[in-house]
């Protein structure tokens, strides 16, 4: 175990090399802050986040900078200076969004976030999410010291099973929730060994320092009480979680700090082979994850909902530089004919109707049955009818985005598609284990 945690921790730790380019990076974002905010003297700035904690992971520096308004500042106002000034500190830049829009951009070659917030006197004047990170920071700054290596090995655990993230996307781990669970138990294999006896209704009272049943998964959050930490944590990726603990404590492994290698063209062929895979291929439509993936669950549902004859067994969806929906079914071809239940003979007005309507008629257990003829026996012509009655459902974009044009890959024909993203989705949806399980 010992040895597997420090060649774990030799993959997470920053080099040299890059710390040294953090601080040069840091240098000059101060700089330019300073120069540009003599003009707004009421203005000031922090550095915050896992970079100013220093539990960053090796290749993922990326340095937080935020904005202090004051609170009398209109919201409107807060937005527009906040992203002059951020343009005005990177070197190159593109909008984000959170609660309102931020910069993120380059300083040297380093990625920063530059956000404006209030600089409110308690958590509970916030005005938005953005402004409970400062309070975040002071509560765990002092608290975290000595212990950056332990969240840097819990943050590469999580990020190699992909479940690192809070967002949508993903709908994991925060690294907030990272550091605060570090602080909980004091280390990661004292993390790993308290979630044995996490379940699905698991209280963590971080202030409070101690673990209850309450009504779902909750960590309490030390600078709002009333907030749950892991609120965006699925049920899925907390059972997975705890396995994984489970797996890793019984049996270690330096591969549950590695990501899964790409499915090569041969395995993924020797796994469709016999199965029932589809893919719906479309453009990405131009707004933000948070947006759009709802809408492609959205979608993702309501295509099983109308294809629920095929008995559907998995389904996913990811998003590259195009957006995929990934679904597999248990039957490959129906019959041509399906039952259709009529009424009771007694039901002389009813069962008249019903000889009228349809043509094979037979009856069974005093009922009137009949064979109706399916329009669509497999299910890629089904799901292409489906999408084209139904895009209008699938949610703002996503639905406008279908409506132009989509294409659906199935069997051997998803070799063709040469999404990174798509083979690391297909690999969970068709349950290809990982090599440590």
């Amino acid at each position: 175990m010992e040895a597997i945690i420090r060649r774990a921790l030799d993959m997470t730790l920053p080099s040299e090399e890059e710390v040294e380019r953090a601080r040069r990076s840091e240098e000059e974002i101060r700089r330019r802050l300073e120069k540009i905010l003599k003009d707004h003297p009421k203005l000031d700035y922090r550095f915050l986040g896992s970079y100013a904690r220093n539990t960053w992971l090796k290749d993922n520096l990326e340095i937080d900078v935020f904005i202090l308004f004051p609170e009398e500042t209109p919201m409107d106002e807060l937005e527009r200076l906040g992203l002059e000034i951020g343009k005005a500190v990177v070197d190159e830049f593109e909008l984000r969004y959170a609660a309102h829009p931020y910069v993120h951009g380059k300083v040297l070659g380093v990625d920063v976030d530059v956000v404006p917030c209030y600089r409110v006197k308690s958590p509970r004047e916030i005005r938005s999410a953005v402004d409970r990170t400062p309070f975040h920071h002071d509560w765990l700054k002092d608290r975290v010291k000595g212990r950056e290596n332990e969240v840097r090995l819990l943050k590469m655990f999580l990020k190699a099973n992909e479940i690192y993230g809070a967002e949508y996307k993903v709908r994991g781990f925060s690294g907030y929730l990272c550091e605060l669970l570090i602080v909980f138990y004091g280390s990661f294999l004292n993390v790993l060994r308290g979630a044995l006896s996490w379940r699905r209704n698991t209280v963590i009272d971080i202030p409070n320092g101690r673990v209850y049943k309450g009504r779902e998964f909750f960590v309490v959050d030390p600078v709002d009480p009333r907030r749950n930490v892991a609120a965006n944590l699925s049920l899925e990726n907390l059972a997975k979680f705890v396995q994984l603990c489970r797996e890793f404590l019984r049996n270690p492994s330096i591969d549950f700090f590695k990501r899964r290698d790409l499915i090569s063209d041969e395995d993924l062929k020797r796994e469709i082979e016999g199965r029932v895979v589809l893919v719906v291929e479309f453009e990405r439509p131009d707004v933000v994850e948070d947006n759009l993936y709802p809408q492609l669950e959205k979608a993702c549902g309501l295509i099983l909902k109308n294809m629920r004859e095929f008995q559907p067994l998995r389904y996913g969806f990811v998003v590259d530089e195009r957006c995929y929906m990934i679904f597999e079914f248990g039957v490959k071809e129906l019959s041509r004919f399906y039952r259709h239940m009529g009424p009771m003979f007694e039901d002389e007005e009813n069962v008249e109707r019903f000889l009228r309507k349809n043509e094979r008629v037979f009856i069974e257990g005093g009922r009137f049955w009949s064979l109706r003829e399916r329009r669509f026996l497999k299910p890629r012509d089904a799901m292409t009818n489906v999408i084209e009655r139904n895009w209008i459902g699938m949610g703002k974009n996503v639905g406008k985005k279908v409506r132009e044009g989509f294409e659906i890959f199935e069997g051997f024909e998803i070799l063709k598609i040469k999404s990174v993203e798509l083979r690391r989705k297909l690999r969970d949806v068709l349950c290809i284990k990982h090599p440590s399980s």
